[in-house]
């Protein structure tokens, strides 16, 4: 069937992009063919094309005589207003996992929060529990062996520490409790916090705060799958894992000049490489941040030998004789309908 070089189109709007397997890869769980990522809320998808060019020159002036193209390269950008997990591993190139439980001869696998907040001392310098600044939530520190409680006293600069349970114990058992089972220490509410050497027997300075005292408590929360299965999820960036190579598919529409409908568009890559290179912007003013990603594309071979890079696809277009109207609302428009 034969394209008729009058008919014109114009493009406005973003595509949805989703990615698929190229081959297994087990250890993660994902197959050849499994859809990988899907994006719909891009900003911006953008295809670039560029090429490399060296001329024959010659005769007076030097003019060029003969031009060759060689270097075909084709970079694809796309902008998305929101992050997921998973989309954040995927350009990062990370392994995402969860707190598990250790069961049988398993290891559990837990995920560490590192949490500060301030409190502020009452009476006679006791510590009230503090609240997650995010979440509202009342939230109860808890030191274990390598995982302590800091406090920094802001009047002073001074700070004291439950560095773990297994050198030092709390003196004031009204103040937090040495619990045996879980080989923890746990604050308690509305308690004075002193502290006892127990290779020396001595108590230290006292309560690290005096009433009204601003301080500021760091501690690590130790998740596992029994308390925290639903809840946590970890992404790892390791210096030895990259982003991989995907199928790539887009769609969008484009709008014909002829009959004001619009028409679906896509466009399909057989190889992209997704690129290492990504900033993340946290500021306090201005537009939300944005999550940017660049594919390179790279040569395939396609199901009829040809090599392509990219393929462009117009289809589902209404019929020329339609005189149902045209869909200005981003709609496909389709003949019949």
């Amino acid at each position: 069937m034969a394209v008729n070089i009058f008919d014109k189109y114009g493009i406005k709007e973003v595509a949805n992009v989703y990615f698929e397997a190229l081959e297994d890869d087990p250890k993660s769980n994902v197959y050849k063919g499994d859809i990988v990522l899907f994006l719909d809320t891009l900003k911006v998808s953008t295809i670039e094309t560029t090429a490399e060019t060296t001329d024959a020159t010659g005769g007076w002036g030097n003019p060029k005589l003969i031009s060759w193209d060689y270097g075909k390269e084709i970079t694809i950008t796309l902008e998305d207003a929101l992050i997921s997990l998973e989309s954040l591993r995927f350009m990062l190139g990370g392994a995402i996992h969860k707190p598990k439980s250790a069961k049988g001869n398993d290891k559990a696998d837990t995920v560490i929060v590192h949490h500060t907040e301030e409190i502020i001392a009452g009476e006679n310098g006791k510590l009230p529990l503090p609240t997650d600044h995010i979440t509202g939530n009342t939230l109860t520190p808890k030191a274990t062996a390598n995982h302590p409680i800091r406090f920094i006293n802001y009047g002073g600069g001074t700070g004291s520490t439950v560095a773990g349970v297994r050198t030092q114990v709390i003196y004031d058992t009204e103040a937090a409790t040495y619990n045996k089972e879980t080989d923890a220490v746990e604050m308690q509410n509305n308690g004075v916090l002193t502290f006892k050497n127990k290779a020396m027997g001595v108590a230290d300075a006292g309560a690290p705060a005096a009433e009204g005292d601003h301080i500021r408590i760091f501690w690590e929360e130790v998740l596992t799958g029994d308390d925290h299965a639903n809840d946590a999820v970890e992404v790892t960036i390791s210096p030895d894992t990259f982003p991989g190579t995907y199928r790539v598919v887009g769609d969008t529409f484009m709008r014909s000049q002829k009959t004001g409908k619009d028409e679906a568009f896509q466009f399909v890559i057989g190889k992209a490489k997704v690129q290492s290179e990504v900033t993340i912007t946290l500021e306090a003013e201005g537009d939300p941040s944005t999550f940017e990603m660049t594919l390179n594309v790279l040569r395939d071979d396609n199901e009829r030998g040809e090599k392509e890079m990219m393929k462009l696809i117009r289809y589902g277009g209404a019929a020329a004789d339609d005189k149902t109207g045209g869909a200005d609302k981003g709609s496909l428009a389709v003949a019949g309908q």
